[in-house]
């Protein structure tokens, strides 16, 4: 790969970064993905860059298809190199865009897993023996997932500054820096200031404004959170899928299912559009269905 398509790829990561405010995780997963593709069409294929065609395109396709990635990760490729060549067209650094016309793998259309509440309860109810802070930690953290559904990154950054136990809400901010203020239970609300003690007691000498720390006494990192809270939910019987953003999901059917408004849902969300929201519907619509075969006489 030239310096010059070096430069190109730098130019629309600082791109993104500046204008779409896009976070850590998502600026890497683009970079990887484009890197891919340059160094596939540009140093394996030999293809100049300002020569790329929709047959090189395509070679490229098939080898990421027929190396064993999934459909929807294949997606995700062709829509950051397209990305690519859509902010170049813009600056007018090339004339066209080779991956504008090109056809999309269909992706089979995956509804979001979610965790009974006969099965979560008990699991944020129960209180572990012999509990430390990282216990502890993790534990109130399942229970701010389930509480308001926010993402496992939004979580991470979340600062003492954003509790506001006087109107009970917090302040959370998502995806492109957008902010949005989600209530807060009487149960997170004693759980956090009774943390807020327990992290002070733990780590008095800590600079960090974040709420919730690592073993250190610094920010927690995603994959800490990852980790922790499958673990947690393994150990205590939750089979399937477990992991933060399944408590989300969790979070957003149980809501659903208990007749709460799809707008106001998309809102606590922080979804952009309610197209994005309405992926839950089809779990409630399952459940009424199930409700309807075995009540209904005609059924």
């Amino acid at each position: 790969m030239t310096d010059k398509v070096q430069t190109y790829k730098e130019q629309f990561l600082n791109y993104m970064k500046a204008e779409k405010r896009c976070s850590q995780h998502t600026l890497k997963a683009y970079g990887n993905d484009i890197s891919g593709f340059l160094e596939h069409v540009c140093v394996q294929q030999a293809v100049d860059f300002e020569e790329i065609d929709v047959a090189a395109v395509r070679r490229w396709i098939m080898d990421i298809s027929h190396s064993g990635l999934s459909p929807r990760s294949v997606n995700r490729k062709i829509s950051a190199a397209s990305s690519l060549f859509k902010y170049l067209m813009r600056r007018k650094t090339v004339s066209h865009n080779p991956l504008s016309g090109i056809a999309k793998p269909k992706t089979p259309k995956l509804l979001p897993t979610f965790i009974a509440e006969e099965k979560l309860l008990p699991v944020l109810d129960a209180v572990p023996e012999n509990e430390n802070y990282a216990t502890y930690r993790t534990r109130i953290i399942l229970e701010l997932f389930y509480a308001t559904g926010v993402r496992i990154s939004e979580l991470v950054n979340l600062k003492i500054s954003d509790l506001d136990f006087a109107i009970q809400q917090i302040r959370v901010l998502g995806k492109g820096n957008k902010e949005r203020f989600v209530p807060m239970t009487e149960t997170i609300h004693e759980q956090l200031k009774q943390y807020l003690t327990v992290r002070q007691e733990v780590y008095p000498d800590t600079a960090s404004a974040h709420l919730f720390l690592s073993t250190r006494g610094a920010q927690i990192n995603v994959r800490t959170v990852y980790e922790d809270v499958k673990k947690y939910l393994r150990i205590r019987g939750i089979t399937g899928k477990c992991n933060p953003h399944s408590l989300r999901h969790t979070f957003a059917t149980h809501l659903l299912n208990s007749g709460a408004d799809l707008n106001g849902l998309k809102e606590l969300l922080g979804h952009k559009s309610l197209a994005a929201t309405q992926i839950y519907t089809h779990n409630t619509f399952e459940r009424l269905n199930n409700i309807y075969s075995k009540a209904h006489p005609r059924a």
